[in-house]
């Protein structure tokens, strides 16, 4: 079933690979995926020395046929939505070129979301007490939707920031009280 020669058909079906495309074309069972991955290198091994095969890139691993073109090795490159430079992915779903550009994006995902929500973009920022003070009417009482929404916005805050520091007001109230201070 994962013969060499079933191993070779898919390597020449897809002219520029890695070693996880030939594992993942094949579909083994998990029991037998550590096996099919190593009779899968020692092929790719033993057609290097041959020169029947030739090893694109080093890092990651990427492998062509002999009659594998330019274009096909272009084909495989992929464009950072970042920096827009080009790279050969480590593995199928990678988007970014680096870890840093990945960290980009997301940091500018996030900023994005929260501008969109009316947050500040300095989140995360300390409770003043003059916001403190904002919220003591509240936590004796359950507020409304719409009441938290509108202290949320005077106070440039997310309706979840002003719901969770109300629960922990309230868990600190209950605690000294219960302490008998």
């Amino acid at each position: 079933m994962y013969t060499d020669g079933k191993i070779w058909e898919k390597m020449l079906e897809l002219k520029v690979f890695r070693i996880e495309d030939i594992i993942k074309a094949l579909n083994p069972p998990k029991p037998l995926y550590g096996w099919v991955k190593e009779k899968v290198r020692s092929l790719i091994a033993s057609q290097l020395r041959l020169n029947i095969l030739r090893q694109v890139v080093e890092n990651p691993p990427l492998f062509a046929t002999e009659d594998a073109t330019p274009e096909d090795i272009e084909k495989y490159k992929k464009t950072c939505p970042i920096c827009n430079s080009q790279f050969f992915p480590k593995q199928e779903t990678q988007e970014f070129c680096s870890a840093e550009c990945k960290k980009n994006h997301y940091k500018n995902y996030h900023r994005r979301r929260r501008k969109a929500m009316g947050m500040r973009l300095d989140s995360r920022r300390r409770w003043t007490t003059a916001e403190l003070k904002a919220l003591e009417p509240l936590l004796r009482r359950n507020a409304k939707k719409g009441e938290l929404e509108n202290i949320a916005k005077q106070l440039s805050r997310s309706k979840w920031a002003v719901e969770k520091k109300l629960k922990t007001l309230r868990k600190e109230v209950k605690h000294a009280t219960t302490n008998g201070n």
